[in-house]
């Protein structure tokens, strides 16, 4: 079983396959979507940490890729959301061990 900061990791790493696609928004919809699942998973659904991921990328569909432009010079691009949660996800790593 996989501990709760390895779940987290394995959202981070997929990050570069994201990037590596361009990303597609369909890809980065699920990707949003799952690492937030995970972060209510590890964190608790009302958790600063879930929270704060969803400040990163946006609330909604739209805000979580579906049908959201690349705009790599637009701050709520798709690119420049991808970096910011990687960035957010990275910290959390870095935090110490999330209970559960």
């Amino acid at each position: 079983m996989s501990t709760p900061t390895e779940k987290v990791q394995a959202q981070l790493a997929k990050v570069p396959w994201l990037r590596g696609r361009g990303p597609i928004s369909y890809d980065y919809g699920k990707w949003a979507d799952a690492t937030h699942g995970v972060l209510k998973l590890v964190y608790g659904a009302d958790s600063a940490q879930a929270a704060g991921f969803l400040e990163i990328i946006g609330e909604g569909a739209e805000a979580r890729g579906w049908g959201l432009p690349l705009a790599p010079d637009n701050q709520w691009g798709m690119q420049r959301r991808l970096e910011r949660a990687e960035a957010y996800l990275q910290s959390l790593v870095g935090e110490s061990q999330p209970a559960g």
